[in-house]
């Protein structure tokens, strides 16, 4: 294993479980933790919830051009948490979100660069491996 495909493994790692937690941290920010002013509601979870649950078979299966959309996806997740978290009315879970929200973003945008950097090393060593056969 090349030192890209360990970096590209932990980085990874990092994505699906950072993503695992910002489901989770959206739960619980719509039904336990609920900032001042605001009622839990099964309309604005599934709003909260869905655009970033869509992306959960590119986060297991790896696909790099489902991930480069949650990345895009992600953006959207961190005006509002910023906008959470400024607000006067914030409460700690607000800024865990957007630690989350980071995280996630960070991590898949690392993943993407250093796992295709991996696919094109390995591609490039077995074309070269292929290439020296054919010619003995």
């Amino acid at each position: 294993m090349s030192a890209l495909e360990k970096r590209a493994g932990f980085a990874g790692s990092v994505m699906k479980a950072s993503y695992l937690l910002c489901l989770l941290v959206l739960t619980l920010s719509t039904w336990v933790w609920v900032q001042e002013g605001r009622q839990p509601s099964l309309t604005i979870y599934l709003i909260r919830i869905l655009p970033l649950a869509i992306f959960a078979g590119a986060v297991f299966k790896v696909s790099l051009r489902g991930l480069a959309w949650l990345c895009f996806v992600c953006l959207g997740y961190f005006i509002s948490a910023v906008t959470e978290s400024m607000s006067p009315l914030a409460i700690w879970i607000n800024y865990l979100e957007l630690a989350m929200i980071v995280i996630l973003f960070c991590s898949a945008m690392i993943y993407i660069r250093w796992q295709s950097q991996a696919w094109k090393a390995k591609a490039a060593a077995l074309e070269g491996q292929l290439t020296t056969e054919g010619e003995h």
